[in-house]
């Protein structure tokens, strides 16, 4: 766990958002140093052992609640020199879910750490071509700078899993776009990964609203359609948006 605190730096004018906080092992070791830390956790169980550990910190507070259900509008936004950062051991289940609503929240954290299952970490950072890159590796990176971090042997907890984890930073990128224009990205990314094995050109057109504008929309952002979905960078993938965006949408 140390080594996990070493690697996202805590430091004096942080405000954490953790989620899925468990008994308190990290939570007690990011409110030593921070200046305030808002713990989310959903199991009754946990919540005791949760509040115990985080007792002698005044600016720790316990929050029971889903996090898929959260309202990040509580969170008061940080003042000139707080940075608000999201932590978290995120399980499988949910994992894409709660990152897919820190995205949506425009919460602008300065940056977010998450411990999670080992393949969905490499999905996330997947570069273009390879075997993992998907919908996930390019809607994350949209939205984030992603970095890689170390790799956690299931010996490590208690119990034993039965697959590995690693930690993974996601920094958000500035200047982000509109609702709608991200609404069509998400789009756009969903139905050229519909049938992966297809050729862009072919996945788009057998899309119930891209289907008729394929080739067009292809041509207007200057876009092989016999190229395959994972082959394209985030980049194109925002070229496909734009364009679209510009001249198709309705």
């Amino acid at each position: 766990m140390d080594r996990i605190v070493r690697w996202i730096g805590p430091g004096p004018g942080d405000l954490f958002l953790e989620i899925g906080a468990g008994t308190g092992a990290l939570s007690r070791l990011l409110a030593g140093h921070a200046e305030r830390l808002w713990a989310v956790e959903l199991d009754r169980d946990c919540i005791p052992l949760l509040e115990d550990a985080l007792a002698p910190f005044p600016g720790a507070s316990v929050i029971a609640a889903d996090i898929l259900k959260f309202d990040f509008g509580i969170l008061p936004a940080p003042r000139p020199g707080q940075r608000l950062r999201v932590a978290g051991n995120l399980p499988y289940n949910i994992a894409t879910a709660t990152i897919g609503r820190l995205f949506d929240s425009r919460l602008e954290p300065a940056d977010m750490f998450f411990m999670l299952q080992l393949e969905v970490a490499q999905r996330i950072a997947a570069p273009p071509g390879s075997r993992l890159y998907g919908y996930l590796s390019v809607r994350c990176q949209y939205y984030a700078e992603v970095r890689m971090g170390f790799r956690v042997s299931p010996s490590c907890f208690v119990p034993r899993p039965a697959v590995s984890s690693a930690m993974i930073a996601l920094t958000p990128r500035a200047g982000r776009r509109g609702p709608g224009w991200e609404a069509h990205f998400d789009l756009l990314c969903k139905g050229a990964f519909a049938h992966r094995r297809k050729t862009l050109g072919n996945s788009l057109s057998l899309h119930p609203q891209l289907g008729k504008i394929a080739p067009a929309l292809l041509e207007a952002a200057g876009i092989d359609g016999r190229r395959r979905a994972e082959n394209l960078s985030v980049e194109e993938y925002v070229r496909l948006t734009s364009a679209f965006h510009d001249h198709f949408a309705p």
